[in-house]
């Protein structure tokens, strides 16, 4: 299959398939991201059931800690593992991997399709809080920088294309419907371990970590405003290759696996 028009079938293919899973995950993000920022009217209206932390944060501190440190970065992270779900040999447990290499494409249009789509997909969601949190923040008279959203969308992106790698490779290596899930799972638990190794302190390897810009944020003197630290370009970028370096190896397998 060659051609512009066979390169649309193919991502229209791959789209058809991660559809479901993106708009959800999609879904699941903006409606925290609201919710956090309406939320925000009560803690200052209703201050007493809240934790003392919480009841004295800005606006600013408010948003950091439930969106790009907190929970919305946690379940960003759980949420990319599904976006990575992928491969030829989750068809194969479907049956419909006869049809899928029955079409006039090689196996590797097929898989980088699917890569492409799939990163495509963290993008936009990795951007949703960009869009969202600066755009509804004067709903509850506030103002929060784009700036400041835009430099964790990209740390989020750094760190959602090492996970969508993780998740790839294991649907494509590990058979059963949610084994690769499990252990792309298990995967970042690891992470954290793995990052305190003494040898390694030094390189910063925990990308999980690296998303929420933490030990590294700092405030004003009011705390009215997050002071992010300078943009880690050069782990953003290792962490890319690193990626690309799993996307290639799940590839490389595909190529090779007898279906």
């Amino acid at each position: 299959m060659t051609g512009h028009r066979g390169t649309r079938m193919l991502l229209f293919k791959a789209w058809k398939e991660s559809k479901t899973r993106f708009l959800l995950s999609a879904a699941t993000i903006a409606m925290l991201c609201t919710t956090v920022v309406l939320f925000y009217v009560q803690v200052q209206r209703n201050p007493a059931p809240i934790p003392h932390d919480l009841r004295t944060a800005s606006y600013s501190e408010h948003v950091y800690l439930f969106i790009y440190r907190g929970t919305a970065k946690g379940l960003f992270t759980i949420l990319v593992l599904f976006i990575g779900l992928g491969g030829l040999l989750r068809e194969r447990r479907r049956g419909t991997a006869p049809f899928t290499l029955a079409l006039p494409a090689t196996r590797t249009q097929l898989v980088v399709m699917q890569i492409v789509v799939g990163l495509l997909e963290v993008v936009a969601i990795a951007a949703l809080p960009l869009l969202l949190i600066p755009t509804l923040s004067p709903v509850v008279s506030q103002s929060y920088p784009v700036s400041e959203s835009l430099h964790f969308a990209l740390l989020w992106l750094g760190g959602g294309v090492m996970v969508f790698g993780l998740a790839f490779l294991c649907s494509v290596l590990l058979p059963g419907e949610y084994t690769a899930l499990v252990v792309a799972f298990l995967g970042l638990f690891g992470v954290p371990l793995v990052a305190q190794v003494p040898a390694l302190e030094p390189y910063h390897v925990n990308f999980l970590a690296t998303m929420g810009d933490f030990g590294t944020m700092h405030w004003n003197l009011d705390h009215s405003l997050l002071l992010p630290s300078p943009m880690p370009w050069i782990r953003l970028v290792v962490f890319f290759g690193i990626s690309m370096l799993l996307l290639w190896a799940a590839l490389q397998v595909t190529k090779r696996q007898d279906f």
